[in-house]
């Protein structure tokens, strides 16, 4: 397998040998402020290390794999077993690399191919087993925005309106924003891998028919779109990610630019690989031999764009997704926390009942911390989860009273919530659709194991907190307690508190009978 690597990555701040910390930056041997982001894209699998340096990011180290995932799907849409062999080689070394950073400080995110997979759960389970941290599945709205993210960091201008142009192996984002914040995000299911395959693999040879095809293909696929781009308008265009960037080098290289792309040197490159037969004719050093294999398809989706967008020059950037990642994490770090601002938002939108869902969340806290150890629950994964759950729980209320868990869940699972990953998004939709009410194990069966077994456990925990405030006041006691013996639960109350509660005794006591659904045995006890 080829790899790139590099000490000093484009788009982080420029490594001074001098600028050493006198403190010691290790803490039980993981050098805390360094991060570090995995992008399994659809041509090639990226990994970035950097450290937090002033507003910006200093790169540590780099990798790259040409793993090609878009182009290893069979025709039931399931990665082959030769793709998922080579995308777990490139994941072994990047595990190697990850050796230091804690894993708190580490994302890893699946992007379209991973999203289109059909045996995807097999390969994502054989990958957290390898880093130690789950991939997230983020869709392409999510892509977009982090990708921004990026932009915005590094470009910082908060006076003029920036159009961003993301072409991937296997979709391109578009996003319109000033300042951080993103205006307008779509992403489209083209990309040089995809396009490469489908409109100018089969010719053998490229010529001017096979470019002017995949050119109109991608047109038309913007168009639905393309109105309420130019409607909104931009003062600058911005183009990352490895098409753009080879883009820019070639027409460098051959002389129909500077650097900067523009609707008539893409033309001019267009033909020159159309009369030469293929990008590796052009031989040309300024790309890889595996980029040169893909660029054409990609080349082709960026002037769809141009024409679509009416777009006249366009300057390439050095950064991307996985810097886009970086700065997410940092941002968490200090407490900008957009998955708060989502979830913030959907509460406010839907009107929901804020000193109730405070409630819930302070006593699902309070169970998940009695049995966190004995249940193998991570507090910086699985707790966040159940709070998110909690806080969102009674959504499906501003639709209907009558079956609200199912339609909070519908909500949850179709809207776009920025901030979050697929499996984080599908994860709060199933504990928020399974709160109350009858439970079907069936519903998880399609998780990992360990998956489904962390997310049942977690739904017990919001169940449990739900039905002990379902009278909607500060009814949790405070001799309450939960407590893991052998296969199920004890919880306890106080007696004064069971006498005063009948109803919630008698709730609690048909829980019981309904989590033996789930293989787990409550037992009711009176203290005091």
């Amino acid at each position: 397998m080829t790899t790139d690597s590099n000490h000093s990555p484009n788009g982080a701040a420029d490594d001074n040998p001098d600028d050493i910390p006198d403190e010691n930056p290790y803490e039980n041997g993981s050098k805390v402020n360094s991060f570090a982001a995995i992008d399994l894209g659809s041509n090639s699998f990226h990994m970035l290390l950097a450290e937090p340096q002033g507003a910006l990011i200093r790169g540590i180290d780099s990798l790259r794999h040409p793993v090609r995932l878009g182009a290893g799907l069979d025709d039931q849409g399931a990665l082959t077993q030769e793709t998922r062999e080579r995308a777990l080689d490139s994941l072994s070394q990047f595990a190697e690399r990850l050796r230091g950073v804690p894993l708190s400080n580490v994302r890893m995110v699946g992007t379209n191919t991973l999203r289109r997979a059909r045996n995807a759960s097999d390969f994502l389970r054989e990958a957290r087993q390898l880093i130690g941290k789950p991939i997230e599945i983020i869709s392409g709205r999510e892509e977009a925005r982090l990708i921004y993210l990026a932009i915005a960091h590094t470009q910082p201008d908060a006076s003029r309106r920036r159009l961003v142009v993301d072409i991937g192996g296997g979709s391109t984002e578009l996003i319109i924003g000033r300042g951080m914040e993103p205006e307008l995000m779509e992403s489209t299911e083209m990309g040089c891998v995809t396009f490469t395959n489908h409109y100018l693999g089969d010719a053998g040879r490229i010529g001017n028919s096979q470019m002017k095809k995949a050119t109109i293909a991608a047109e038309l696929e913007l168009d639905p779109i393309a109105r309420s781009y130019r409607h909104l308008g931009w003062d600058d265009v911005i183009g990352c990610s490895g098409t753009i960037k080879a883009t820019s080098l070639m027409l460098g290289e051959l002389g129909l630019s500077d650097g900067t792309i523009t609707r008539d040197a893409l033309r001019r490159l267009a033909k020159r690989i159309a009369s030469a037969g293929s990008v590796e004719s052009l031989g040309l050093e300024s790309i890889s031999s595996d980029r040169a294999q893909v660029v054409a398809g990609g080349i082709a989706v960026l002037r769809g764009v141009f024409n679509a967008l009416e777009i006249e020059s366009m300057q390439a950037s050095t950064v991307a997704l996985r810097e886009g990642l970086i700065f997410d994490m940092i941002g968490r770090k200090e407490h900008v926390d957009l998955q708060q601002r989502t979830t913030q938002a959907l509460a406010s939108r839907f009107s929901i009942d804020q000193r109730q869902a405070d409630l819930v969340e302070a006593t699902a806290t309070r169970l998940f911390h009695e049995v966190a150890d004995t249940w193998q629950l991570d507090e910086t994964i699985d707790l966040p989860l159940l709070q998110w759950a909690a806080r969102l729980h009674e959504i499906g209320l501003g639709v209907s009273h009558s079956q609200y868990h199912r339609h909070g869940a519908y909500l949850l699972k179709h809207s776009d919530l920025l901030g979050f990953s697929q499996v984080e998004q599908n994860a709060i939709a199933l504990l928020v659709g399974f709160h109350r009410r009858k439970l079907d194990k069936e519903e998880f069966t399609n998780l990992p194991d360990a998956d489904a077994e962390r997310l049942l456990r977690l739904l017990v925990l919001l169940r449990l907190a739900a039905l002990l405030h379902r009278g909607r006041h500060d009814e949790a006691s405070d001799g309450l307690s939960l407590k893991v013996r052998n296969n199920g639960l004890v919880i306890k109350l106080s007696h004064d508190w069971a006498r005063t509660h009948p109803l919630t005794w008698a709730e609690l006591s048909a829980e019981a009978e309904r989590l033996t659904d789930i293989d787990i045995r409550l037992r009711m006890k009176q203290s005091g």
